[in-house]
C-alpha cells in the first residue's frame, strides 16, 4: 500500500509514518514545517503548503490511502490569526478531498477534535451536543468535518473523520498555554519547576495514547464498508488534573482557572469498538510511571 500523509512531521502523524514504515509499507510525507519529525525513510516533501493544489495533486498520484493530518492546531494562535486557521484547516481539507476524487483515492482519514463538543454532559458520544463556536480552531475542524462528508455523499469519496480527545505520548507538545497538560506537567517536572494547575484541578479529561491514536488510524484506513462516520478515540475513562499532577510530583502551585474551562470531557468509544474492532491499550497511569522511572528527577 502506498499512504501520503498530510502534516506527517507533527506529534501524531509523525508516529503513524514511523508505524506505517515499520510494516513495510510505502509513505509520502507532506508538511509545511521544516523543523518537525521526518522519517528519512519516507519520501519527504519538506516546507510545502496543504493549500497548494498543484503540489497535493502531484504527489496524489497512485496514492491508495490519505491520513489527512495537516491543520493549524494551536488554540491561541488561531484566535489571533482566524484567517490562517481557516485557510489552512478548511480550504487544506477541501484541496486534499478533491485531489484524492480526482486520482481515486481507495480512503481518506480526516484527523478531527473532540473540541467540537458543547460538553455540557460529563462524557460524549459522537452524537451528543455541538458548539464549535468557540474558537476558529474548533470551528474550522467542524467545517473540514461537512466537508469530508460532503465528499462522501456527494462524490462517493471513502472518508471517515475520527475526533480525538487529549492525546498524550511521544513527541507530545510541551509549550503554550494550551499545550496538553501531561506535555506541560512533564516539562515542568523534568526542569524541577512546580506544576501549574488551572483553577483547583478537579476538571477531568479523557487522555489517549498516541500509540492508541495510531492503531485507530490505520484501522479506520482499512475499513471500507462504512464511509462519512465520525469516530471517538479516547480512553473511555477521564482523569482529573489534580490526579496526573500528584502522579508527576507533590510540588505544585496554582494559578486562576481559565475563562469557560470545560468541567468533563469523556469519550464513549463504544462505537469505534463495534464497527472499527478498535480499544485503547496505553494506561495513562502505567506509561507515566514508565516515564518518571526512566527520566529519575
Amino acid at each position: 500500500m502506498k499512504y501520503l500523509v498530510t502534516g506527517g512531521a507533527g506529534f501524531i502523524g509523525s508516529n503513524l509514518v514511523d508505524e506505517l514504515i515499520n510494516q513495510g509499507h510505502e509513505v509520502v510525507c507532506l508538511d509545511i514545517n521544516d523543523k518537525g519529525y521526518w522519517n528519512e525513510q519516507a519520501e519527504n516533501h519538506i516546507g510545502w503548503d496543504v493549500c497548494d493544489s498543484t503540489k497535493v495533486n502531484e504527489l496524489m498520484k497512485k496514492i491508495d490511502v490519505v491520513f489527512h493530518f495537516a491543520a493549524e492546531v494551536k488554540i491561541q494562535e488561531t484566535i489571533q490569526n482566524p484567517t490562517k486557521c481557516y485557510k489552512t484547516n478548511v480550504i487544506g481539507t477541501a484541496v486534499v478531498l478533491d485531489a484524492a476524487k480526482k486520482h481515486g483515492v481507495k480512503k481518506v482519514v480526516f484527523s478531527s477534535t473532540s473540541a467540537i463538543y458543547k460538553c455540557e454532559w460529563l462524557v460524549q458520544p459522537e452524537d451528543s451536543a455541538e458548539d464549535a463556536s468557540l474558537s476558529p480552531y474548533a470551528s474550522s475542524k467542524k467545517s473540514a468535518e461537512d466537508l469530508c462528508k460532503l465528499y462522501s455523499n456527494c462524490y462517493g469519496l471513502n472518508t471517515t473523520i475520527l475526533r480525538y480527545f487529549n492525546v498524550y505520548g511521544n513527541r507530545q507538545h510541551t509549550e503554550g498555554q494550551y499545550a496538553p497538560v501531561v506535555g506541560i506537567f512533564m516539562r515542568q517536572k523534568n526542569e524541577r519547576k512546580p506544576l501549574t494547575i488551572t483553577g483547583d484541578g478537579s476538571q477531568r479529561r479523557d487522555f489517549v495514547h498516541v500509540d492508541d491514536v495510531v492503531n485507530a488510524n490505520i484501522l479506520a484506513s482499512q475499513n471500507f464498508e462504512k464511509s462519512g462516520e465520525i469516530y471517538n478515540v479516547g480512553s473511555g475513562r477521564n482523569h482529573s488534573v489534580q490526579e496526573i499532577a500528584d502522579i508527576i510530583s507533590p510540588i505544585q502551585t496554582y494559578i486562576d482557572k481559565r475563562e469557560g474551562e470545560i468541567e468533563s470531557t469523556q469519550a464513549i468509544i463504544s462505537k469505534i469498538e463495534v464497527d472499527l474492532n478498535w480499544a485503547p491499550e496505553v494506561s495513562l497511569e502505567e506509561w507515566l510511571q514508565n516515564e518518571l522511572e526512566a527520566i529519575k528527577v
